[in-house]
C-alpha cells in the first residue's frame, strides 16, 4: 500500500509541462465552436438588419442580435469557470490561465454590455422614438467595440506567450507547404 502511494505522488509531481500546456489549450480551444456559431447569427442579423421595413422588423433583428450575444456571453462565462477550475501546477501556466480569464471575462462584460446597448432598440416603443434610441445604442455599441479590440489584442498576446512557452509554433501564414497527400 505505501509503494502505491509513492507512486501516486511521483507520477502526479512529475506531470510534463507539455500535458499542462496541452490542457490549458485544450479549454482555450473550446471558443472556436461557439465562436464561429457566434459569427454565423451575427452574419444572419446583418442580413436581417438590411431588409427591415417596419419598427417590428427592427425589434426583431434586435431581438436576434441580443439572443445570439447572450448565448456567447454564457458560453464566455462557462469557459471562464472552467478555466479557473483546470488545475495546473506550473506556476508559469498558471499565471497564463488567469490572465486569459480576465480577457474572457473582459469580452463577456463588453458584449454583455453590446447587448445592453441593442436592448434599446428592442423596447422602442414608437417609430418616433426610435432614430434617438438607434443613436444612443450606437454610442454604447462603440465603446463595448474598442474594449473589445483592446481586449483581442491581449488575448492575441496573451495566446504568443503561452504558444511560445509551450514550445508551440503558430501555422506559418501563406507560406506553409501543402500537406502531403497520403
Amino acid at each position: 500500500v505505501a509503494g502505491t502511494a509513492i507512486a501516486l505522488t511521483l507520477a502526479s509531481c512529475g506531470e510534463s509541462k507539455v500535458s499542462q500546456c496541452n490542457r490549458l489549450a485544450d479549454v482555450v480551444n473550446q471558443t472556436q465552436g461557439f465562436m464561429q456559431e457566434f459569427e454565423a447569427e451575427i452574419q444572419s442579423f446583418s442580413n436581417n438588419a438590411a431588409s427591415v421595413e417596419s419598427l417590428d422588423d427592427i425589434k426583431s433583428a434586435a431581438t436576434q442580435y441580443t439572443t445570439a450575444v447572450d448565448k456567447v456571453v454564457a458560453n464566455l462565462d462557462g469557459l471562464a469557470d472552467t478555466l479557473g477550475t483546470t488545475e495546473l501546477a506550473d506556476e508559469t501556466l498558471v499565471q497564463f490561465r488567469d490572465e486569459y480569464i480576465e480577457v474572457v471575462n473582459g469580452f463577456s462584460t463588453a458584449l454583455q454590455d453590446a447587448s445592453s446597448a441593442m436592448d434599446l432598440v428592442v423596447n422602442v416603443e414608437s417609430e418616433a422614438e426610435l432614430p434617438a434610441r438607434i443613436e444612443e445604442s450606437q454610442q454604447q455599441t462603440i465603446a463595448a467595440v474598442s474594449q473589445i479590440e483592446n481586449l483581442s489584442q491581449t488575448e492575441s498576446t496573451v495566446i504568443d506567450e503561452v504558444n511560445s512557452y509551450c514550445g508551440a509554433t503558430p501555422p506559418a501564414e501563406s507560406e506553409a507547404e501543402p500537406e502531403p497527400a497520403e
